[in-house]
């Protein structure tokens, strides 16, 4: 970790002393500088990947880390005007443009093409280093346009960098089709993955040959799906044809198999307790499970999920962020076979009492590790949810209390949680958070944010050779998964439960609101939907929790059919009139 800081350090430094050449205006970069010069080159690519959208560490205090978990319906934020919770809604026109979720990535894509136009003309740089950067710069652009194409469909494809003197037909470019931006990513992929070494430099924040293919497999997935659940519109602009799909599949696939039988991944185990082992999966950091990640370390470059996501009641100043809706909780089924729905929403009424441990402490440990809920423990204390307690008096008679203290099994017990705990949903993220950082200050927690590992690539695989008609592989991958979970395996794999797997092993790491896009099932989960919370009562006679039902979100989610997509704002039609806007904006 030490020699990461410096090299960070060191980039910084030489970054800063050329911060007149290199502007975000390539025209002005003195060729001879900057790529004659090994420092300074990977300067200039630093500053590349600093503005790839891996992770986006925006907004409110940073809360923009959970803007695409909270699309996705797997947890809001503290407070409504805040980023993710505006975010839901998707109230987008043509005239606002994509809100929150919008990416433009042309900045980048020009500083990319830049460099690929000019670093092959030095003098100093040694070929295969040339090639290596080159094929890194590749990686983040096929990055980029994925990144605009999972949003936008077809965006103009730029691959050269654009000057004042150029026709007007490449000054404004027209859309290419959707079909047409994966292609260029497949085929990026596959030529930079031809000429990259057999090595590992993913888990320290560069891309690698297995990160491309972590890619290449997400992509053609991606590419495959739009194109067998969906349909062509706008001469292409957004849909894929059908006679493509088992293309896209068998890419997928392929590149899925080639991670796989490398031998340079597997999954986490290094812990017998499997709560504890998918916990720290995410804070061990460089384990063999990492493709590739987001490097962040505190003071150098640190972000701020602890300070806002930790339970109130702890260290942190500005805690609890991140609700997690009931709605989602509902797809962790239990160790003992039963489905996360066998618990009734007739059965959470007042008249009904149950132990913590069996509604909540007997489902995945994928879930344990994942969402803090009542008495969960955390940094040598109990987390607490409960709105009142409900005891019998002296009287002998049943009252409810919302404040002062309670002895419970000689234990002080609170009459009633922090509100902060209680407000939304009684339920809280608490995937990827470091409890020994007993100080989580504002960016001073240094997680590493994993963009690819191999627990997707399982999963990638799995999805692709089901639709390819080898279910016996697709049921191999997934209970490699669930074994390492600590579930029952599966006796088949069938669509559902493929989904399911996915859903509740990637949770809140961004994924889930794109799957529910390219499956084209969003609107069963993100329209006219009213997102659930729980309120819990905790009854001191009984050591049982009253649990009923509350409504988590102010209003209903919507998300018609034309949401698929986002719109072309119109700042960016005046711009570039050839510019064709999305259907149904």
């Amino acid at each position: 970790m030490k020699s990461r800081i410096l090299l960070l350090m060191l980039l910084t430094i030489v970054f800063a002393s050329c911060e007149e050449q290199l502007t975000k205006t390539p025209d002005f970069i003195s060729e001879g500088v900057v790529f004659e010069d090994e420092n300074l080159t990977e300067a200039y690519l630093a500053n590349v990947y600093s503005d790839m959208l891996f992770i986006d560490v925006g907004g409110e205090a940073q809360n923009n880390m959970g803007m695409i978990p909270a699309a996705g319906a797997e947890h809001i934020n503290f407070a409504n005007w805040q980023t993710p919770n505006t975010t839901y809604s998707r109230s987008y026109t043509a005239a606002s443009g994509a809100g929150p979720l919008d990416y433009w990535g042309y900045n980048s894509i020009r500083d990319i093409n830049y460099l690929l136009e000019n670093i092959g003309s030095s003098k100093s740089l040694d070929d295969s280093y040339i090639l290596q950067k080159m094929n890194e710069a590749r990686f983040l652009r096929a990055y980029a346009y994925f990144q605009m194409v999972i949003r936008f469909g077809g965006v103009p494809l730029i691959t050269k960098v654009q000057s004042v003197d150029d026709p007007e037909s490449e000054l404004y470019p027209s859309r290419a089709t959707e079909e047409e931006i994966y292609n260029f990513i497949v085929t990026e992929l596959d030529e930079i993955i031809a000429t990259m070494p057999d090595q590992k430099t993913g888990a320290a924040g560069r891309a690698d040959k297995y990160t491309a293919l972590a890619l290449l497999s997400r992509a053609s997935l991606y590419a495959a799906s739009i194109g067998n659940f969906s349909t062509v519109q706008a001469d292409g602009l957004v849909g894929i044809s059908s006679g493509s799909t088992q293309d896209f599949y068998q890419k997928s696939y392929n590149a899925s198999k080639e991670i796989i039988e490398s031998g340079m991944f597997s999954l986490y185990e290094k812990h017998e307790d499997k709560m504890v082992n998918f916990s720290q999966l995410f804070l061990d950091e460089g384990n063999d499970e990492v493709i590739f990640a987001e490097v962040f370390e505190p003071i150098v470059k640190g972000h701020s999920l602890d300070n806002i996501a930790t339970p109130a009641g702890f260290a942190a100043t500005w805690n609890s962020n991140f609700p997690v809706l009931y709605d989602f909780v509902e797809l962790f089924d239990f160790v003992d076979g039963r489905k996360g729905t066998d618990i009734s929403r007739d059965d959470l009424i007042a008249s009904n009492s149950w132990e913590i441990e069996d509604f909540f402490g007997k489902r995945d440990p994928r879930f344990r590790a994942s969402v803090f809920y009542p008495e969960s423990t955390w940094q040598g204390g109990l987390v607490y949810f409960h709105s009142s307690t409900i005891y019998t008096n002296d009287e002998g008679e049943r009252v409810s209390a919302t404040s002062g203290t309670f002895d419970r099994n000689g234990e002080v017990w609170p009459a009633s949680c922090h509100p902060r705990n209680v407000r939304n949903t009684a339920l809280l993220l608490r995937k990827k958070l470091d409890e020994t950082n007993l100080e989580p200050l504002s960016g001073r927690s240094g997680q590493d944010f994993y963009v690819f590992r191999y627990a997707e690539t399982l999963l990638n695989y799995a999805e692709a050779a089901f639709y390819l008609g080898k279910t016996g592989e697709a049921l191999v991958a997934l209970n490699e998964l669930r074994e390492r979970a600590g579930m029952p395996t599966l006796a088949e794999a069938t669509e559902a439960n493929i989904r399911q797997e996915r859903q509740v092993e990637l949770a809140f790491e961004s994924q889930r609101f794109w799957d529910l896009i390219r499956w084209r099932i969003a609107p069963q989960y993100l329209d006219n939907v009213r997102t659930k919370g729980l309120v819990f009562n905790y009854d001191l006679d009984n050591d049982k929790y009253v649990i009923t039902l509350k409504n988590a979100e102010g209003v209903s989610r919507v998300f018609g059919p034309e949401r698929y997509y986002l719109p072309i704002s119109l700042g960016r039609i005046a711009d570039n009139p050839n510019l064709k806007q999305n259907p149904g904006y």
